[in-house]
């Protein structure tokens, strides 16, 4: 049979660049927020796929999972894998290294502002074995990560509940429950508290307000916004919503979409400082809480 050639003209180029470059999607169901970036390489499959205002995800990610929601301005960088059969819920403000594995076979539950350093890995099931020869080890667990968790890199997560503020340093192999506010290490990784010291300490409202006025000043003389209705205050005034406020005493900002806002948003993340929406503004929050965690 012979060959049928099609000339290559300019358009068509084109079009199989924009073709061969494009993010691929196939979603049943799909809620995208304002400001989401997709990059070009990534492959999504999902029933269900909910995406807060802001999130990033960059090129080389593969998703495939069956009920996935995203927070506000969390990012997802090159080459990760998402993957399961149980709902996955990822909150505000998080960020996932290069190469990181996301399970949710058992469901898989992340707070707000968790940080995954690259490479590691979160598992909510151990299988394969041989169930019909007796093999024990065909199971799945349920993953539970408070707000502001962190796995440094490198590490290997079981089926665990990490409490709020917790932390793993790199190469850790984490099998059992981790306490609030402290720090583990090894293989298996073993609490070292006491050597190390906690992630977080406690911080003033006067030490909050001066570094976050400094972090507003440097943002404004390197991104020059065309206009600055950005505004650090100590606890929201409902009167003045016409400015993005970001409260210290709170942790929220009021959203506005403003291009400030989104640009400031992103210069804080992920070292700097994290703030959730406000009750009112925060649209994805009912997506965020499955049923089944409701309290």
């Amino acid at each position: 049979m012979a060959k049928v050639r099609f000339p290559m003209t300019e358009r068509l180029k084109r079009k199989v660049k924009r073709w061969l470059h494009s993010p691929i999607i196939d979603v049943e169901e799909l809620v995208v927020g304002k400001n989401v970036n997709i990059e070009a390489g990534v492959e999504i499959h999902c029933k269900r796929l909910v995406l807060g205002d802001g999130v990033e995800i960059k090129s080389g990610t593969r998703i495939e999972m069956i009920d996935l929601v995203i927070g506000d301005y969390t990012k997802i960088n090159n080459h990760c894998l998402l993957t399961g059969t149980g709902w996955c819920r990822i909150g505000h403000n998080c960020w996932f290294g290069h190469f990181s594995v996301i399970d949710s076979i058992g469901t898989s539950y992340i707070g707000n502002g968790v940080g995954v350093g690259a490479h590691s890995q979160l598992w909510t099931h151990i299988y394969f074995g041989d169930a019909l020869q007796g093999c024990r080890f065909c199971t799945h667990k349920p993953l539970v990560i408070g707000d502001d968790v962190w796995f440094v890199g490198h590490c290997i997560v079981s089926p665990i509940t990490a409490q709020k503020r917790s932390m793993a340093l790199v190469g850790s192999v984490v099998t059992t429950n981790m306490e609030e506010n402290h720090v583990y290490a090894g293989v298996p990784a073993k609490d070292i508290t006491s050597q190390s010291g906690p992630q977080f300490i406690e911080t003033s409202l006067e030490e909050k307000r001066s570094l976050m006025e400094r972090h507003l000043q440097e943002f404004i003389l390197t991104h020059r916004p065309r206009q600055n209705r950005l505004r650090i205050v100590d606890r929201i005034d409902t009167s003045q919503r016409d400015f993005s406020q970001f409260s210290l005493s709170e942790r929220t900002y009021i959203k506005n979409h403003y291009q400030e806002e989104v640009d400031f948003m992103r210069f804080l993340c992920p070292t700097k400082a994290k703030f959730n929406p406000t009750a009112e503004t925060d649209w994805i929050k009912p997506y965020l809480r499955p049923a089944e965690m409701a309290e």
